[in-house]
């Protein structure tokens, strides 16, 4: 029995030991998990993740935003989008009054931190005199993109194409680089006095 007892009492030091190691382990993980969760929006994911809302430009004031969302949707309204740009359409023509839709689409991740996205809009031209809407072009936006390191830019690329109704191509806008920066979240009563605004360095001319 005095075998049996030191056996028990051999075995019962062992496993409180295991046990007390777990138990540090898992105090000393949980603080670093912490200090690793950089956003508390997004957390760790952050910067290889695009999902959130961008303002994002391709220089000269001209704005637009874009919102990637979880479950690989994404959804982007241009500046001035339903003013008509007779120069975009190939070949040029001059309806009326012609109005562009957000543009609606879906993303997905291409590597660590480069992402892409198809999107489409719908181009209308608007008879206000007679009531009517008649349909202008197909507007497909393909964007290719990579995140800053850390996670709060990104450099976009975009390329356009147009359809017809019938969902022939029609023509393209070629491609455009734009760069972004993440819309912040500002509680209140705090109020920021700037708001983070994509800066784009324009390459001079070779002379």
């Amino acid at each position: 029995m005095h075998l049996f007892s030191k056996l028990n009492n051999r075995n019962r030091s062992k496993r409180l030991t295991v046990t007390s190691v777990l138990l540090l382990a898992l105090a000393v993980a949980t603080p670093v998990l912490q200090a690793q969760d950089w956003d508390q929006i997004y957390g760790r994911d952050k910067v290889h993740d695009p999902t959130g809302a961008w303002l994002i430009t391709a220089g000269n004031q001209q704005f637009s935003l874009i919102t990637f969302q979880r479950g690989g949707t994404v959804v982007e309204d241009f500046q001035g989008e339903s003013a008509f740009d007779p120069a975009s359409v190939n070949p040029p023509t001059r309806p009326g009054d012609i109005q562009t839709s957000p543009q609606h689409g879906v993303w997905q991740k291409t590597g660590w931190k480069t992402f892409a996205a198809t999107l489409v809009a719908i181009q209308a031209e608007n008879d206000a005199k007679n009531f009517i809407s008649k349909f202008f072009p197909f507007d497909k936006l393909q964007l290719t993109g990579r995140l800053s390191e850390s996670g709060d830019g990104m450099d976009v690329t975009f390329f356009v194409t147009f359809f017809d109704a019938a969902g022939n191509k029609i023509g393209e806008g070629g491609s455009v680089n734009f760069k972004g920066v993440r819309v912040p979240l500002d509680i209140l009563p705090h109020s920021a006095d700037t708001l983070p605004v994509p800066v784009i360095s324009l390459t001079p001319a070779a002379p």
